[in-house]
């Protein structure tokens, strides 16, 4: 394979990626009703996010192939960020319903950052308590949707 072309195979593939799922998104919608702009229909949202995938998957491919290649490092992540990015994870989903989700946002914020190299206990603690409770106030509060902050 060409050197210039396997130097830009990550970022092809990824434009690849985003332009089947952007397809995909609007075959799986084609069902749906559009309806109009001022009463917007269950496939409105869907097929608008699809030609956005599209769109977005086309200027990566555009882009990637106008500019050099990259070269990738062997870097590996460490396998102790890895499980911690993969236990926040999993905390959030097992909490979410049990605790609410403040405990659980800032169980999974404090977890994820100590993935990172830089670790700091107090800037953790106050980044998930920061992140939690902001969370809570837009999609609990302003956005009204019906989750518990805390679960007693």
């Amino acid at each position: 394979m060409n050197t210039s072309l396997q130097s830009r195979l990550p970022d092809l593939l990824g434009a690849g990626i985003t332009l089947a799922l952007g397809i995909w998104v609007i075959a799986a919608s084609a069902d749906y009703d559009m309806g109009t702009l001022r009463d917007m229909g269950p496939g409105y949202f869907p097929r608008l996010v699809g030609s956005g995938l599209i769109l977005l998957g086309g200027l990566l491919a555009v882009l990637t192939l106008k500019k050099p290649g990259t070269q990738f490092g062997t870097d590996r992540p460490a396998l102790s960020s890895v499980l911690l990015i993969s236990a926040s994870l999993i905390s959030f989903a097992v909490l979410i319903e049990r605790n609410g989700l403040f405990p659980a946002l800032f169980v999974a914020v404090l977890l994820s950052t100590f993935a990172s190299d830089n670790r700091n206990v107090v800037r953790s603690l106050f980044l998930s308590a920061i992140t939690a409770g902001v969370s809570c106030v837009v999609f609990i509060y302003a956005l009204g949707l019906s989750m518990k902050v805390f679960q007693l």
